[in-house]
């Protein structure tokens, strides 16, 4: 008698398990930071002095989760389709480190000038990943003018994050900023300058990407390839 026939399963690209892989390492990341955000910050809202203060505290944290779960949304959903993994996992681990970091200090209210600098370059590298991988969600297979705006708006990205990077470690004493969180660690005005320099060129290339990758393959095939020479 012969055996019964086992179908086998299809075989699975390396890729796509390495994707899977690579999907269910940052959603636990995610979870874990996010269920810690969640307790301290409900605790945080009922130390505080006043149920004015809870509200004005748990608005805060909500908006930062809010913030920086664009971030996170943008990563799983970039591991989900394969694209920028290294990065998206990059960006989960930043913002997930800034969440805990500032809610922690929130409750706490730590005052140290490493710790905020350790949540700053969280949250800046957060920021400019969020960045990243939207353009990479938006942009798919970017061809030509596409490809180089795509390129350029990346490149601006990441000396953006590097400016910020060296104004946040460069940071104390004059020179700060005030922010919403008090006082912003930002003091060189020659690198805010170019910063602010590179955060414009960085939205123009972002949504000048965006746009030349709508445009008609046909009408760029017909620019590129149509010539006299190749009629003959």
């Amino acid at each position: 008698m012969s055996e019964p026939f086992t179908p086998t399963p299809p075989a699975t690209e390396p890729g796509q398990v390495q994707g899977r892989s690579s999907l269910e390492i940052g959603a636990l990341i995610v979870l874990a930071a996010l269920a810690f955000a969640a307790v301290v910050g409900v605790i945080a809202v009922i130390d505080a002095d006043s149920r004015p203060e809870g509200f004005g505290v748990g608005l805060g944290i909500a908006v930062l989760i809010f913030l920086t779960g664009a971030t996170i949304a943008c990563a799983v959903a970039c591991l989900a389709r394969g694209r920028m993994q290294p990065v998206a996992l990059g960006a989960i681990v930043a913002a997930c480190i800034s969440i805990d970091l500032i809610v922690l200090a929130i409750w706490l209210e730590i005052d140290n000038e490493a710790y905020a600098k350790t949540a700053g370059i969280a949250f800046v590298w957060s920021f400019f990943g969020l960045v990243v991988l939207a353009l990479a969600l938006a942009v798919a297979g970017p061809e030509r003018l596409a490809l180089a705006l795509y390129a350029s708006a990346i490149s601006a990205a990441v000396a953006g994050g590097l400016i910020s990077t060296w104004l946040v470690l460069r940071s104390g004493g004059d020179g700060a900023i005030s922010g919403p969180f008090g006082q912003l660690p930002l003091g060189n005005d020659a690198l805010l300058q170019l910063l602010g320099a590179m955060l414009v060129l960085l939205a123009a290339f972002w949504f000048g990407a965006l746009a030349a990758s709508r445009l008609p393959d046909q009408t760029l095939k017909r620019t590129f390839t149509t010539s006299p020479s190749s009629t003959t």
